[in-house]
């Protein structure tokens, strides 16, 4: 596939992020992991970064000597009515999920412009179909979705792709935290029109596949990995 090169991922230590972390370590990639919380696996370079903080990413860097791949992958969900999120609710989803994701980009992209390499973002499907109990995750989802645009568009004269993975319904202890029970989470899969959720290692294989060679081609792409779930409408069954 053509990923021998260095490569970092945001948020590796649990969830999605461990899932693409140990993709990339499967084929022999270097991994290097910022993230708050120390991953419970070998193999991986560990920085302890929040993201949100422009001076821990800066620092971090500075310890990186050559990148192939950077995936944006950390991120927080809030499910709060409008009225209801507090500024510090709105400060925290924002600063992670849209800033976390710029400032990241910002000190990767002078290494991906050296390797010819490539930005994978991990949106969501909220970022086109909302979801209306979530509507400051939904916003921020969809500023990925276009900031992959964007980059896509500037950098593609550098060689430097820029995709994202927009995974749905994925079994993380992300979205279980969502659902008060088993039952209610059971429920919730049903509705998705493949009737399951999906798993981490059905995102970190688009991962994968987007930031491989096979991909040399792509840029720009927003690749729903759901079940089909944002693609569906109220008229689909």
């Amino acid at each position: 596939m053509g990923i021998e090169k260095t490569v970092l991922v945001t948020g590796g230590s649990s969830g999605i992020g461990k899932a693409v972390a140990k993709a990339f370590l499967g084929i022999g990639s270097k991994v290097i992991i910022f993230d708050l919380q120390e991953p419970d696996y070998d193999g991986v370079e560990f920085c302890r970064v929040d993201v949100r903080r422009e001076r821990q990413i800066k620092a971090a860097f500075a310890n990186i000597s050559g990148l192939g791949v950077l995936v944006n992958n950390a991120g927080v969900y809030i499910q709060s009515d409008v009225e209801e999120t507090t500024s510090g609710e709105l400060d925290r989803i924002v600063d992670t999920n849209i800033k976390g994701y710029y400032l990241m980009c910002k000190h990767a992209i002078p290494l991906l412009k050296q390797s010819r390499g490539n930005v994978v973002n991990i949106s969501s499907g909220l970022g086109i179909v909302p979801e209306p109990k979530s509507p400051a995750y939904c916003m921020t989802k969809a500023a990925i979705n276009m900031l992959t645009k964007a980059l896509a568009q500037r950098y593609a004269m550098d060689g430097i792709r820029v995709n994202a993975v927009l995974p749905g319904p994925i079994d993380t202890p992300l979205l279980r935290n969502a659902f008060p029970s088993q039952m209610e989470f059971n429920a919730y899969a049903l509705l998705n029109p493949m009737g399951s959720v999906g798993y981490p290692e059905d995102v970190a294989k688009a991962v994968l596949f987007l930031a491989s060679d096979d991909a040399q081609f792509i840029t720009g792409a927003l690749l729903p990995v759901d079940g089909g779930e944002s693609s569906s409408s109220l008229y689909s069954r």
